[in-house]
C-alpha cells in the first residue's frame, strides 16, 4: 500500500509541475513569488538591509554608531534583495539602495579592502563613506555634481572644503 501511494504522490507531483508549467500565468505567478520570497528572505538575515537605506547613512555620517551598517553581509543582503525585488516586480526605488551600496562599498574600502589604507581612522573614513554615498547618487541619476550636492546639502552634519575637492574629482 506504501507502494501505491508513494507513486501517486511522484505522479501528482509531476502533473502539477507539468501544469504549472504549461499555464504562462501560473509560471509567471510562481517565479514571482518565489522571487518575493527570496527578497524578504534577505531582509531577514540582515534586517538593516531593509527599506531605503537612505535614514540610515545620515545616521551613520552624522556621528552615531550605528552596529552592522557597514559590513560586507549588509551590502550583499541589500544587492540581492534588491535584485530579487525588482524581478518580483516590487516597485524598488533606485536612489536609497544605490545610496546605501555606495556608501557601503566605500565603507569597504575604507576598511582595507581593495588596498585602500589611508582611511584608517573615523574622521577620514566617514569622509570617504560620504563620496560613496555621493557616488552612489551619481550612480543613479547620472550626475556627478549632484551627488556631490546631495552629499554637501543631505549627507553629513559638517563638510569640509577639502571634501568637496574629493568628490568632485574622485567620483
Amino acid at each position: 500500500a506504501s507502494l501505491h501511494s508513494n507513486s501517486t504522490l511522484a505522479s501528482d507531483s509531476q502533473f502539477f509541475f507539468r501544469s504549472l508549467f504549461r499555464s504562462p500565468f501560473l509560471a509567471y505567478l510562481f517565479c514571482q513569488t518565489l522571487f518575493a520570497l527570496l527578497a524578504a528572505a534577505f531582509s531577514y538575515l540582515e534586517p538593516l538591509s531593509a527599506g531605503s537605506g537612505i535614514p540610515e547613512i545620515k545616521v551613520y555620517l552624522n556621528g552615531v554608531a550605528v552596529p552592522r551598517i557597514m559590513r560586507a553581509k549588509t551590502l550583499l543582503c541589500r544587492t540581492l534583495g534588491c535584485v530579487f525585488a525588482v524581478a518580483s516586480g516590487f516597485p524598488v526605488g533606485m536612489e536609497g539602495p544605490m545610496i546605501h551600496s555606495g556608501a557601503g562599498v566605500a565603507a569597504l574600502l575604507s576598511q582595507g579592502c581593495g588596498g585602500v589604507r589611508d582611511f584608517r581612522n573615523d574622521k577620514d573614513q566617514r569622509d570617504f563613506v560620504s563620496c560613496g554615498a555621493a557616488a552612489g547618487v551619481a550612480s543613479a541619476f547620472a550626475s556627478p555634481v549632484g551627488g556631490v550636492l546631495f552629499s554637501l546639502e543631505e549627507g553629513a552634519s559638517y563638510w569640509s572644503t577639502r571634501l568637496t575637492w574629493r568628490g568632485l574629482f574622485w567620483d
